[in-house]
């Protein structure tokens, strides 16, 4: 008997129970209850929540920085500083500017980090990748899961490419971030 082949069969397995899972989710750029807003951010490296001021959200590029207000769905701040004196790779964190300026932002994207996956309402985001490199966000509303039978479809498929830099949810759990290279997608519960 070959261990290897029978290793795989059961990966592969495994791999088509899930890709079922996502294919039951409902396809939609929002989920029930909240609002969208995209901004379009070249370069963009790196994102993270003020903890402080749960609405607003540090967005880094390579043309410096920024302040998204994410209950207004405005760019607040704005610097050009590209001499990176004030983000600190290794520890995952950068200063703010504007009304945050004092603030040390823990931040998610080129060089890992991350925010928050859920927050205490219940709703939470989930990672898969079960068709690698298209990586799958998964918006799973108020304790629902799509692990859980007959729950899939009340689950949410909100991102469905390759390129992902960070996502995750604001402090106070109002506000969640989805961010590639070239853009943020900002969610605002209502």
């Amino acid at each position: 008997m070959n261990i290897f082949k029978k290793n795989k069969d059961i990966e592969q397995e495994n791999r088509s129970r899930l890709q079922k899972l996502v294919d039951l989710t409902t396809v939609s750029d929002v989920p029930d209850g909240w609002t969208k807003k995209t901004f379009a951010v070249g370069g963009l490296s790196e994102i993270g929540f003020s903890k402080n001021y749960s609405e607003l959200l540090l967005i880094i590029s390579s043309q410096g920085r920024g302040v998204i207000d994410c209950s207004k769905f405005e760019l607040t701040d704005r610097d050009y500083n590209t001499d990176y004196n004030w983000i600190d790779s290794q520890e995952l964190w950068s200063f703010g500017i504007g009304k945050i300026s004092d603030e040390k932002i823990v931040v998610g994207g080129l060089d890992g980090g991350g925010l928050p996956h859920s927050n205490k309402d219940g709703d939470r985001i989930e990672f898969m990748a079960t068709e690698w490199p298209i990586i799958d966000l998964i918006f799973q509303p108020n304790f629902k899961s799509i692990y859980k039978q007959g729950e899939e479809s009340k689950c949410f498929r909100l991102f469905h490419d390759y390129e992902l830099r960070a996502y995750g949810f604001s402090y106070d759990g109002k506000y969640f971030a989805i961010a590639t290279s070239s853009e943020v997608n900002i969610y605002r519960k209502e």
